[in-house]
């Protein structure tokens, strides 16, 4: 897949298959509650921009998230990908346990909230996710 890159720094990468449909984002270390309120704000803005419907979140190498991180992604990220064109969204989630209660926690108040309109499953593997996103 020719993949574009949208957004790079030095924590976060979003890239973009126009032909494919789909938008891939990975964390490349653990992030400070700005850090991942910006990545997250640029992945609303690649997803509005070029509407694709499928995007995987690679979130492998992210650490734990502070209150307002969590906060804003309950609240307002997933809101914001709901105004989008995105059908389904694959997240990829670290291996510690913690870490992965800490963000299924944050989607599960989302959806409790009526904030997601699209489809949203968790993976502890990069593969899986992308065979079934591409399903």
């Amino acid at each position: 897949m020719p993949f574009i890159t949208y957004y790079a720094s030095d924590f976060y990468r979003i890239e973009v298959d126009l032909k494919g449909n789909l938008m891939h984002s990975e964390w490349l270390r653990h992030v400070t509650d700005d850090e991942l309120i910006t990545g997250g704000t640029k992945l609303y803005e690649a997803l509005r921009d070029y509407k694709v419907e499928r995007a995987i979140a690679n979130g492998k190498i992210l650490g734990a998230l502070g209150p307002k991180a969590k906060d804003w992604m309950a609240n307002e990220f997933y809101e914001l990908l709901s105004q989008t064109n995105l059908k389904k969204l694959a997240r990829v989630l670290p291996d510690s346990v913690f870490h992965k209660l800490s963000l299924e926690s944050v989607i599960s108040r989302a959806e409790a909230q009526g904030k997601t309109r699209f489809e949203v499953k968790s993976f502890s593997d990069l593969e899986v996710a992308m065979k079934w996103l591409l399903a």
